[in-house]
């Protein structure tokens, strides 16, 4: 992150020659401030790096509304040197034992994005999106959730923002249950049932939720609740994005700290 401070100069001339035409007029003339105020800083920018080479193809992001928050700057920039470090360093493991083996070495990928869901003056939401190939059958994704608040200065679970931990199950556990199967059945062609492996609907503890602010007026007015692959259904039903709205009820769970950043969404 780079800080631009501006630097000002300051010009006087002949100050020590003041004709008396001028002093005479000294008091009419408004007095001109010795120097300007320092500018405002830059605006936060998203963040992008990238690498892509015969070994790894790497990606890693975050949202201006995360640039503007230094200790997740900071916590971020770890995270992406080591992920990356990680990645080449497997990277060259596998190459290293393909090339001994005669098999054909495929690069290595990783992914990584903190994409805004919304905020406002209490909580940033942020999506956190990977997506990566390590040499398998095929690749892996995945979803999570990271809610910052400001004031405090730290991360918050999504239980955090309830008055008690059970509101967040009790307002939302039929509700994901119900809209799941409904996705599920779409996507498999059957109702839900017989009890296999990905019947069951997974607890909220394993998937994200990520309040979101949809039409940017600075509260939330949805809930997506995301299982990410193997959580909710097979690899080949992939992930399973369910939108809920926020409702009355669901505000009134909230604490109150954080309860003026959301609002009822309106019928669609």
């Amino acid at each position: 992150m780079r800080q631009m401070t501006g630097i000002l100069a300051l010009t006087l001339a002949a100050c020590n020659q003041v004709s008396p035409a001028t002093t005479a007029n000294e008091a009419a003339v408004p007095a001109v401030a010795a120097s300007a105020p320092n500018p405002a800083p830059p605006a936060a920018k998203p963040f992008v790096a990238e690498e892509k080479n015969d070994l790894i193809d790497f990606h890693f992001g975050w949202s201006a509304e995360a640039a503007a928050v230094p200790a997740l700057v900071s916590r971020f920039t770890a995270e992406m040197d080591k992920v990356k470090m990680d990645l080449v360093t497997s990277a060259k493991e596998d190459k290293a034992w393909r090339d001994k083996e005669g098999l054909d070495f495929h690069g290595f990928m990783l992914s990584v994005d903190y994409k805004t869901a919304g905020q406002f003056d209490r909580l940033l939401s942020l999506s956190h999106e990977t997506g990566s190939y390590t040499g398998g059958a095929h690749g892996n994704s995945g979803v999570s959730a990271l809610l910052w608040d400001h004031k405090a200065g730290r991360e918050i679970s999504d239980k955090d923002l309830f008055m008690a931990p059970e509101n967040r199950d009790r307002l939302l556990t039929q509700r994901w249950c119900d809209a799941l199967n409904l996705a599920r059945e779409k996507k498999r062609g059957e109702p839900v049932g017989g009890g296999g492996m990905f019947d069951e609907c997974p607890n909220l503890d394993d998937i994200a939720l990520i309040p979101m602010d949809k039409d940017d007026n600075g509260r939330f007015e949805r809930l997506m609740l995301v299982a990410s692959p193997y959580v909710a259904g097979s690899y080949a039903e992939g992930s399973y994005e369910i939108d809920l709205p926020v409702t009355p009820d669901l505000i009134a769970g909230l604490k109150s700290v954080y309860r003026n950043g959301f609002e009822a969404a309106q019928p669609q």
